[in-house]
């Protein structure tokens, strides 16, 4: 027995579209944004990760003259901060300026220079509502749930 109405493919697809007006405090106003779907989400990730250069794992050497042991492995990489930062600001002004181009805003649409001018605090609230809308935000539940290590 189904629990639910039967949603076609179309009607699913059409909520990527469906923009929805947020309110942003840091803004004292609304503004018309939309969510992103997991390949816009995967887009922006992307962006993130291609900075993070190159990672080794070995699991066959050694470690100052001995030999690992099961569980040990030999790591080493190396990272660019300055990249890597540079990164995270290409993925987090993507992803508002994605969210934020939509129809509703067709007579005035925003882009990634106009976000640049906006303070930190309300980049990184847009940023935050982009996740909520999305369906990818962590809520609070999720990190009480997280196991800990002992």
């Amino acid at each position: 027995m189904a629990k639910g109405k039967i949603l076609k493919k179309s009607q699913i697809l059409q909520g990527i579209n469906d923009p929805k007006p947020v309110f942003i405090e840091s803004l004292n106003g609304e503004l018309w944004m939309r969510p992103l779907s997991s390949a816009e989400l995967d887009e922006c990730d992307n962006i993130e990760t291609k900075a993070l250069g190159v990672y080794e794992t070995n699991n066959k050497s050694k470690v100052q003259g001995r030999a690992l042991t099961n569980g040990e492995s030999l790591q080493k990489g190396k990272v660019n901060l300055e990249k890597m930062n540079l990164a995270q600001q290409e993925a987090t002004y993507t992803r508002i300026e994605k969210s934020l181009d939509n129809p509703k805003n067709d007579d005035d649409p925003w882009t990634i220079s106009d976000l640049k001018q906006l303070k930190r605090y309300q980049i990184e609230e847009l940023e935050g509502k982009v996740f909520e809308l999305s369906g990818a935000d962590i809520t609070e539940k999720e990190i009480k749930d997280f196991p800990e290590d002992e």
